[in-house]
């Protein structure tokens, strides 16, 4: 009886357990997704990105910025937020299809301040969730990508990943 109670408990435990991940270049540790897998980090300061087989992915860019920043918040780095995520929309019509700003904010993440911003691209086929936190001399950029017809269903996932990362 003890032996199959113990079974049921692990396999239990087992099915819902989720992978951590620590950064050895810059001391962050991530909660890696059930079902997502580690993935070819690519591209310059690509430090992480997981994905899954339907194409969602989280990316965390890391940037070492100047020295005479390490002592403002990311949002007195950033300026005017307004004025930053239109610029930003802007600059990525380089890179994307149609990308259209839907909102932005502020937040925390693993007690420090972040700017968040959510944008579409593609004709709206495709939806992303940005944040950028600022830490020492440090800016992380963590992205959440899905189409966008599974979104409501990710953000729960993207959620999650949000408030167990630990800068």
């Amino acid at each position: 009886m003890y032996k199959y109670l113990i079974c049921i408990l692990l396999f239990y435990n087992c099915s819902f357990c989720q992978s951590n991940w620590k950064s050895v270049k810059y001391n962050y540790q991530v909660e890696i997704p059930k079902g997502f897998k580690i993935k070819q980090a690519t591209g310059p300061n690509v430090d992480f990105k997981v994905g899954n087989d339907s194409g969602n992915s989280i990316i965390i860019v890391v940037k070492k910025i100047p020295i005479e920043y390490k002592n403002q918040t990311i949002f007195q780095v950033l300026g005017d937020l307004d004025h930053f995520a239109n610029d930003w929309i802007e600059g990525s019509k380089e890179i994307f299809n149609t990308p259209k700003l839907i909102k932005y904010g502020k937040t925390k993440i693993s007690n420090n301040d972040a700017f968040w911003l959510d944008y579409t691209t593609d004709n709206n086929m495709y939806y992303y969730k940005n944040y950028s936190i600022k830490k020492g001399d440090l800016i992380f950029a963590i992205t959440f990508f899905s189409k966008k017809k599974d979104w409501n269903y990710y953000s729960a996932i993207w959620f999650r990943f949000k408030e167990q990362i630990k800068l």
